[in-house]
């Protein structure tokens, strides 16, 4: 008994510390062994609400799984390839569609100077004899160039009286005359030239005539274009024989002296006549010597 009293008192030590160590291995290898029961426990646990599927639906399920997987990664490369094809399709259909609209604008070009020239080629065969008769019976049938080119009154040629008569109120813009029907003085863009209703009323001078209308102040008018700005004005008509656009020759008959406006019944019958440049008047009398 003393002798293993003795053993313990000297090797005490050295034996806790085995009893120790072989505890703490005891304890880890219990801790790792609950530990792996638990995770296996844990893969093996059945979720009582998901359904049992038979081995037939576990390969039908592997199978479709399979076939999704395969699609989903060939898709990307079906996009690519048919956005590819898509855009060189694309490429083609512009080309050709400019091809296309060059080659109508170039078509459309060779139509209208073909259009043009044949235009231009039925002009020139219109003859000088065709074109004299026409101007003879006064209508407008040159080319404007033509016609405007014989309009040459520039104010230096003398005017026609185109009725013979006293004048009754005189051409007035510096002052103001009396006039006896409207018993007032006023300035006068024309003068009135007396005549008898009925008396014909002759151009003054040649040209186009430009407008025939119906005014209150001065009834029946017709205006004629005599070139460079100049324009004569015809008043108080009736029976005019001359039209919108028809050419007149100087001493050509055009109408008749009517009856008078409301304006002038104290002054009689007469022909109002005026002329303006560039529409300013003009003393007709200084263009009649």
């Amino acid at each position: 008994m003393n002798k293993m009293a003795d053993f313990f008192r000297s090797k005490g030590f050295y034996i806790a510390l085995g009893v120790g160590i072989f505890a703490l291995v005891a304890l880890m290898v219990a801790y790792n062994v609950r530990s792996n029961r638990k995770e296996l426990e844990g893969k093996q646990a059945i979720d009582l609400n998901q359904p049992i599927l038979s081995d037939a639906d576990e390969e039908t399920k592997t199978d479709t799984d399979k076939k999704d997987t395969v699609v989903t990664n060939a898709e990307p490369k079906k996009e690519v390839a048919g956005e590819t094809d898509a855009a060189k399709d694309a490429t083609v259909v512009s080309d050709k569609k400019e091809n296309t609209k060059e080659s109508k604008k170039e078509n459309g070009q060779a139509g209208a100077t073909t259009e043009a020239d044949l235009t231009a080629n039925n002009d020139k065969d219109i003859s000088n004899e065709d074109a004299a008769s026409a101007t003879s019976d006064g209508t407008i049938v040159a080319d404007g160039v033509e016609l405007q080119a014989s309009l040459s009154y520039d104010g230096e040629q003398t005017l026609a009286w185109p009725v013979i008569g006293n004048v009754i109120l005189p051409f007035s813009m510096d002052t103001t005359v009396y006039f006896q029907t409207l018993d007032a003085y006023r300035c006068n863009r024309g003068m009135l030239i007396e005549g008898s209703e009925g008396t014909n009323v002759l151009s003054a001078y040649e040209g186009v005539v430009t407008a025939v209308e119906d005014t209150k102040e001065f009834g029946t008018t017709v205006k004629i274009d005599m070139g460079n700005g100049y324009e004569a004005t015809y008043g108080q008509l009736m029976n005019v024989c001359v039209g919108v656009g028809d050419t007149v020759s100087l001493g050509q008959n055009i109408a008749e002296i009517g009856p008078v406006s409301s304006y002038y019944t104290k002054e009689g019958t007469h022909l109002y006549f005026s002329i303006t440049k560039d529409g300013v008047p003009v003393n007709p009398l200084n263009l009649i010597r």
